[in-house]
């Protein structure tokens, strides 16, 4: 949820709160916020980014997504929902730069892993299909906007699949 200098500004300050109040011999605070500086380490490494670039995603900023999650330097420590969110950014972030293998990859992955909702999932396999339709590889497209429509829709994913839907029908004999 906070930004790496966030995070180390807040290290920081627990570090110097921990060591002004063992000048003070009150120990227990000390601890205290000792734990509160180790809190936002291992939030760091647990968490990164992750959450900030998925909200500028979804607020169609692409630049900002992909430089707060190109602060994330090792995804393999990531936890596991924050890790399957990653890799939904990066592949909508390669998918916006017309990379389809590279996105392709990074969809699969977050598949693989698992998404938090239903309505996350069904937009993963709405990107896949129109991956595969980029690719011109229309069955593959086809399937997945089958698997896509097995979810509970909402409104604005329905309207886009069946648009693609119809691209590939028309591109289709």
């Amino acid at each position: 949820m906070f930004t790496p200098f966030t995070r180390v500004l807040l290290i920081i300050g627990g570090i110097a709160m921990a060591i002004y109040l063992y000048t003070k011999n009150d120990y227990i605070a000390m601890g205290m916020s000792l734990f509160s500086a180790l809190l936002f380490i291992y939030g760091y490494y647990k968490y990164g980014t992750v959450y900030i670039a998925f909200q500028e995603l979804k607020k169609g900023k692409f630049d900002k997504a992909e430089k707060l999650v190109s602060k994330i330097k090792n995804p393999a420590t990531l936890s596991k929902g924050q890790k399957s969110y990653y890799h939904f950014v990066q592949g909508a972030i390669t998918a916006n730069n017309n990379q389809w293998e590279k996105s392709y990859s990074e969809f699969t992955k977050a598949l693989g892993i698992g998404l938090r909702t239903k309505n996350d999932t069904s937009i993963v396999l709405l990107s896949l299909a129109s991956i595969e339709f980029e690719r011109k590889n229309f069955e593959q497209a086809k399937e997945f906007i089958r698997k896509v429509r097995e979810f509970d829709l909402k409104p604005i994913i329905e309207l886009d699949v069946n648009k693609l839907e119809k691209e590939i029908n028309a591109v289709q004999p």
